[in-house]
Parts: structure tokens; sequence; C-alpha cells
């Protein structure tokens, strides 16, 4: 028996039906029925040339929207699978000529990325989705949104905490050990100074004195996950307008780059250690005119004894 794409879409809703309710039906099933079978993503597997021949079409967004989206999704998945989830099901319902091939990208592939990748406090899954995204749509400036996004990251006091945005995410589902709700008086804010996961965290946690094993840590997190997935959206919509200003480097950072470069040096001609990042440096490093900013304890290897 021969059954085409709209009947076992038909057969599978009905089943899911039947077995755990309508209403844990996903939308995004119905979206995608309009979709041949044989679709893929089309991205190619080829490396950077491979992949900039197969671009897709980024069509403006609703930066509320992907962020509710992203609130949501970190609950299934954690922060990088709430962004990058958010930001390609939003691209997927748009009904655009790429919206077959942003369906057909599994977004559970970016589950590895909380906790800055299992567990590891590295990258910051946020900012690691963001640009995942980015790096395959066309029709924007990938290299400027990517800027922003991670300069936004790194500067700027997160959670926003506002109420109205707020309210249209559906904030805060967690509550503290007595029932209360985890609002933005309790959550406060911080600076991350940094894209990685740990700094992060750290910097909340002394901030709000909030354990990091405390539920305040996930709500705190699923807030910033919506946070970056709403920015990441208004910067790809200023990017794809022609209005978006990013900026590239930290001026801060020119001092120590004056030595400090990637250069072409051989061993015999080597002077210091070359760093190639645009994270600003004395985030994490003091200049040579100042002391290290590490306590005198540093070196004991005791470390967990207070940081657990």
């Amino acid at each position: 028996m021969k059954v085409d794409r709209r009947q076992a879409m038909g057969k599978i809703v009905g089943l899911a039906s039947m077995a755990v309710g309508s209403s844990a039906v996903s939308s995004s099933i119905f979206a995608a029925e309009g979709c041949p079978v044989e679709t893929g993503s089309g991205l190619g597997s080829n490396g950077m040339a491979d992949l900039g021949a197969h671009l897709l079409e980024y069509v403006a967004l609703d930066p509320m929207s992907v962020a509710r989206r992203a609130y949501e999704g970190y609950r299934r998945g954690g922060c990088m699978y709430g962004v990058f989830n958010a930001l390609i099901s939003e691209l997927a319902d748009r009904g655009h000529g790429d919206a077959c091939h942003f369906a057909a990208i599994p977004t559970n592939l970016a589950v590895y990325g909380g906790t800055g990748v299992k567990g590891w406090g590295t990258l910051c899954g946020c900012v690691n989705a963001a640009a995942m995204v980015i790096n395959v749509l066309s029709g924007i400036d990938q290299q400027a949104v990517i800027n922003a996004v991670y300069r936004y990251y790194e500067k700027t006091p997160m959670p926003r905490g506002d109420q109205e945005f707020l309210t249209a995410i559906g904030a805060p589902f967690w509550r503290t050990n007595d029932g209360t709700p985890l609002g933005p008086e309790l959550i406060g804010q911080s600076v991350a100074n940094s894209v990685l996961c740990h700094t992060s965290v750290s910097h909340w946690s002394s901030t709000s004195k909030f354990g990091s094993g405390h539920d305040a840590k996930l709500e705190r997190c699923a807030q910033v996950t919506a946070e970056i997935a709403f920015i990441t959206s208004e910067f790809l919509n200023q990017s794809l307008s022609g209005r978006l200003v990013a900026e590239g480097h930290a001026e801060s950072n020119d001092e120590c780059g004056a030595c400090h470069q990637p250069t072409g040096r051989e061993p015999e001609t080597y002077i210091g250690p070359d760093v190639k990042s645009k994270m600003e440096c004395q985030t994490c490093h003091s200049s040579h005119e100042q002391l290290s900013a590490l306590p005198k304890h540093a070196d004991a290897g005791e470390c967990q004894v207070c940081h657990n």
C-alpha cells in the first residue's frame, strides 16, 4: 500500500494525539507537513566553500516571539538548545522559500552546548547557538552580527528583568525554597565580562548571593537564553535592513595587541605569546603595571573548598 506524506502525517498526528493528548503535538509537525519528504537542510557537508554556496535565506523575525520560544526551550534542552531551536523553528514557520530547509535541521543537535558544553563551563551555549545559526544565513553580515551578539553578552547587565519582557516570555517559572517566585528583585543582574559560561554564572552568583546549584540559577539562565535569542533576532533584522553597527574590537585591547597580536614569527624571532581573540584582554589579565588579581591562596590547590 502506498502512503503519501499527507496521509502519513495524518496517521502520526492521530496516533500521537490518542497517546498523549492533542495539546502535546508540536505545531512544527503541521508546519513541516507541506515539505517534500526528500527535503534536507541543503547546507552541504564539504566545508566553508560548500557552505558559502548553500546558505539559507534569512527573513525578518519577531524578536519577542523568538524570545518566548527560547525561554520555553531552555526547560527542555538548556541554553544552547533554547536559542538554536527558537531561531531555527521560527525561520521554519515563516513559510518562505527556505522554510523547509530550516524545518529539516534537527535542533536537538544543540543540546550538547548547555552549561558551557556538557558542564565544562566553556563557551556559553547561548552565544554558541547564535553563531551556529548565523553561520548558515544569507542576506546578512555574519561577522557583524556575531560581533554584536558576543559584545552584548560580554558587556551588558543581564538578565534584563523588565516586567514587559518577563510577561511576554512567561517568566518566572522557578521559585525559591519557600515558594516565592524568582522575580527580578531576587535574580538581579550581573555583567559577564566574558563569553564563558563559568565566568558569567560565577559573576551572577556573587552578585545575587544564590548558589549556582539553586533553582535561581536555572531561572537566571533561562531568562538570559530568552534575552540572547531576542537580541540575536534584533541584530539580524538590523543587518538585513542595513542598519546594524557593531563593535568589532575592544579599544582596551589595543595596548595589549601592540605586542601580543597574531604574527608569523618563528622561534628565533619570538618575543612573547601571540593572542588571537576579540574578547577584552583585561577581563582576565591584569596590565603589566598592576599586580596579579589572583588571591594569595591561589596556588594552594584547594579551590573547591570554597568554590564547589
